[in-house]
């Protein structure tokens, strides 16, 4: 039985803050990652028109400290003030980086527990703020601390103008190497704001050094084709726009060092030109090497965010289902196309794979391996003169597997031949007292070996497994076309 709700006729509101300390450690496991939380910061910086920005990662006394500091237009005493509070509003617009004011605070904590901020407007004083969770989670209440900066150190630090930030007790960072954390910390800085450091003025640096623009699509080489430019409409609320391309091909080790392998092909998602998901499939198709060429671009400005459901990581979309029907009609055509390009690639020009290895341990422990029967023919019972056209002698030329004695030596050897996608991975025939395993190089499967093909004892293991199934085959070969089927729908299976 329900029972109303009893309220009174004048609903009086009080106060209902949250718990501090556990708000702000739920708060700590959204997820950020190192990188990401960096990144957050830079953000606020490039929000603040800063044309200069420099990224500290030094190691002190055990601690990873991480500093970020600009020549934006810096903060008065109340907008620092805010800008340190969760949910803050400092005034953005759409078009800004930032979202939904929680940057600063939660980017910061993502990393560390203690978070210290010095800032100056032009021509203004200085001033300083932060918070430290030990302070918070002691004191149960939200905390923190803000004013004018006293001393020269302070006013070292921004300049005329512009803001510092400084991370310590960073307790949460994922590579406490700093020469590792700092060499891919300016990798995903340059991938990330491509294009403001191609645009310019903006310039970041790392430890002094400064970051480079990385563009996935690779469109700085003449030989990258851009496939398509198309406006993807997103209901009655917008548009995105989506850059295809195909990237050029520098054979198997060439592409290996400009990074044209599976695991970066996909869309590049950007939000107000800032990149927030890489190398995603959207499940149009499934990462491969035959796809390693594919790349496309999706761009779409903060006024979409609600539509996009924008994480507030900026990590993140779900797009409305119309607008991902609308992509894969767009797209699909050119990921086959891609594919089929890359099969040729496979077949063509990466060349026979060694198999020494496989055929010698095989051969040397040849005792030790069930063999076939050997085919060598068995002489026919003599008949008499006038009994067969051909007269005496006749041999039989289709012995059966009865009349067939053991080879008492045996050899193996390994081919590689073109059979079509939807023959199986590998044929097997007995030539005397040799065993001749053929692979099909247009198989699928194939091309995951081909991407190993450098690993000796990969294509090793990979030709005694195939050896042990083919001379089996050989041993039962009324079983042959059960094995052999068995064989080729798991490995196709493994694919998908």
């Amino acid at each position: 039985m329900a029972f109303p709700i009893s309220v009174p006729s004048a609903k009086q509101f009080i106060e209902n803050p949250p718990n501090p300390r556990r708000t702000i450690e739920a708060l700590r496991e959204m997820g950020y990652d190192s990188y990401a939380s960096v990144m957050d910061l830079i953000d606020n910086s490039i929000d603040a028109q800063a044309k200069r920005i420099q990224v500290g990662v030094v190691e002190e006394e055990g601690d990873i400290v991480i500093t970020i500091a600009d020549d934006g237009i810096g903060m008065d005493e109340d907008t620092l003030s805010e800008a340190l509070r969760l949910g803050s509003d400092t005034g953005r617009e759409q078009a800004d980086l930032g979202k939904f004011g929680m940057g600063l605070v939660t980017a910061s904590i993502g990393l560390s527990r203690c978070v210290e901020v010095v800032s100056r407007e032009e021509g203004g004083p200085v001033h300083a703020g932060g918070f430290d969770l030990d302070e918070i989670a002691e004191q149960d209440r939200f905390v923190k601390w803000v004013g004018k900066a006293q001393g020269l150190e302070a006013e070292s630090h921004v300049g005329p103008k512009g803001t510092f930030v400084r991370l310590t007790k960073t307790d949460r960072i994922s590579n406490r190497n700093p020469r590792e954390f700092t060499n891919i910390l300016r990798k995903r800085i340059g991938q990330v704001y491509r294009k403001f450091l191609k645009a310019g003025p903006l310039k970041i640096t790392v430890n002094g050094v400064a970051v480079e623009s990385i563009d996935p699509l690779m469109l700085h080489d003449p030989n990258t084709k851009i496939v398509l430019e198309a406006e993807i409409e997103i209901g009655e609320s917008g548009k995105a726009t989506l850059r295809v391309v195909d990237l050029p091909d520098f054979g198997q080790a060439g592409n290996k060092v400009n990074g044209i392998i599976p695991q970066n092909s996909g869309f590049y998602v950007l939000r107000n030109n800032r990149e927030i998901q890489e190398a995603v499939t959207f499940e149009f198709y499934k990462k491969h090497p035959d796809y390693s060429h594919f790349r496309a671009e999706v761009c779409f400005d903060g006024s979409l965010d609600v539509t996009f459901h924008t994480d507030i990581k900026k990590t993140s979309i779900n797009p409305p289902q119309g607008f991902m029907d609308r992509l894969r009609q767009a797209t699909m055509a050119l990921i086959s196309e891609s594919g089929r390009q890359g099969r040729l690639r496979a077949n063509v020009e990466r060349g026979e794979i060694d198999h020494s290895m496989a055929e010698a341990n095989i051969m040397r422990r040849s005792k030790l391996i069930p063999k076939p029967k050997a085919l060598l023919e068995r002489r026919a019972i003599p008949k008499k003169k006038g009994s067969h056209a051909k007269g005496d002698g006749e041999r039989s030329r289709t012995p059966h597997i009865t009349d067939l004695k053991t080879i008492s030596g045996l050899s193996v050897v390994f081919n590689e031949g073109n059979y079509g996608e939807q023959s199986p991975f590998y044929l097997v025939k007995q030539e005397g007292r040799t065993i001749v395993v053929t692979y099909n190089k247009e198989h699928a499967f194939w091309r995951e070996l081909v991407e190993h093909a450098n690993d000796a004892k990969v294509v090793a293991t990979l030709d005694y497994l195939v050896f042990a199934l083919a001379n089996a085959e050989l041993l039962v070969p009324e079983q042959a076309a059960i094995v052999k089927s068995n064989v080729n729908s798991t490995l196709i299976g493994l694919l998908v």
